[in-house]
């Protein structure tokens, strides 16, 4: 049987909600004294870690892990509902320049994260040798 949400208005208008585990296959409300509006709805807690939802008993009370988010001691993982975070991944921006010295190619690379911040590499000697191994291949790419 599925968790049920049961919401309504009380005397000051204020919105109540419940949530519990229906036994029946049917629900009978007596809407005397629950107030003007009386709402239904079928229930599902969301799970948005990376990992797959598992439950868990602690001391009487039933956990959804990875996350330690509370819920009904009679849920399953079926009343669970996993929303998978789409995988964000950086971009990369390749830049060849030749060598002036040799007849070599050089590759600069940029590394653009998704929240903006940038890494660079180069694969020429001189970046070696920079004390803040930044060659001017580099600093030729930080300016875009």
């Amino acid at each position: 049987m599925p968790i049920v949400e049961f919401s309504n208005l009380n005397k000051q208008g204020n919105i109540r909600t419940r949530r519990f585990w229906q036994e029946k296959s049917n629900l009978s409300i007596n809407p005397k004294g629950l107030g003007p509006s009386i709402f239904f709805r079928l229930f599902k807690y969301d799970h948005t870690n990376r990992l797959p939802p598992s439950l868990m008993t602690l001391g009487g009370k039933t956990y959804i892990m990875p996350g330690w988010q509370e819920v009904l001691p009679q849920t399953r993982l079926s009343d669970i509902n996993w929303i998978k975070p789409k995988v964000k991944r950086a971009e990369v921006f390749e830049h060849k320049f030749e060598s002036s010295s040799s007849d070599k190619v050089y590759t600069a690379k940029a590394y653009v994260a998704v929240d903006g911040s940038r890494k660079y590499t180069c694969n020429c000697p001189g970046t070696y040798r920079a004390k803040d191994r930044r060659c001017r291949h580099i600093i030729e790419i930080e300016k875009y």
